[in-house]
């Protein structure tokens, strides 16, 4: 019988099953996601990744909602930063595309491929914190009154423009001479002349 693991080594487990799967996921497909292809590439039991996830679709949702609350760290440091809400708002950019870089696999893993456990409890709950960071940004700016409008709408646009740049990024798309960011800058700043408010 093996032997009980401490809080923290079943966390790091936990961690270490999530990044093979995102992983495996993005180099190789979602077929390659299975149980017993998990506890090979970790060198484990076939069975011991059942100890610690029921299933592979809970290990990707937990893939997502880990990575969603980490970029939402990531995300409300930099707005707690320093600065006009325009500034502040470039520390978020700054930090998403942080957050994409460093973790890239699990980024694309969170944002490429259908949830299928959408009303996981812990899922949900990272789902609408990612939401409100969405717009908190924009927020900051109506109140300043540099923007008007709908701050979940004008913070979608913004993230729409943004997670565009960094895939092409990610991929080699973009244009020579740009990254996610600069290309970034020049869309949101069409987004802020629209939002501008009516003098």
């Amino acid at each position: 019988m093996p032997r009980a693991l401490s809080e923290q080594e079943t966390e790091a487990f936990r961690e270490r099953l999530c990044e093979t799967a995102a992983r495996l996921y993005v180099d190789e497909g979602p077929g390659a996601v299975t149980m017993r292809r998990l506890a090979a590439d970790m060198g484990v039991g076939t069975m011991t990744p059942y100890r610690y996830f029921e299933n592979k679709e809970a290990i990707v949702t937990a893939v997502r909602t880990r990575g969603l609350h980490r970029l939402c760290e990531a995300m409300e440091r930099a707005l707690a930063s320093p600065g006009d809400g325009r500034t502040r708002s470039r520390a978020v950019r700054d930090a998403y595309i942080a957050f994409a870089h460093d973790n890239m696999a699990a980024y694309r893993l969170m944002f490429e491929y259908p949830e299928a456990n959408q009303d996981d409890p812990a899922y949900r709950e990272a789902h609408q914190r990612m939401w409100r960071n969405i717009a908190a940004h924009v927020e900051v700016m109506i109140a300043e009154g540099t923007v008007e409008g709908d701050p979940a709408i004008i913070g979608h646009q913004i993230w729409a423009a943004l997670h565009g740049a960094v895939m092409l990024e990610i991929v080699g798309m973009l244009p020579e001479g740009y990254d996610a960011a600069s290309l970034h800058t020049r869309t949101v700043s069409a987004v802020f002349e629209m939002a501008k408010p009516k003098r």
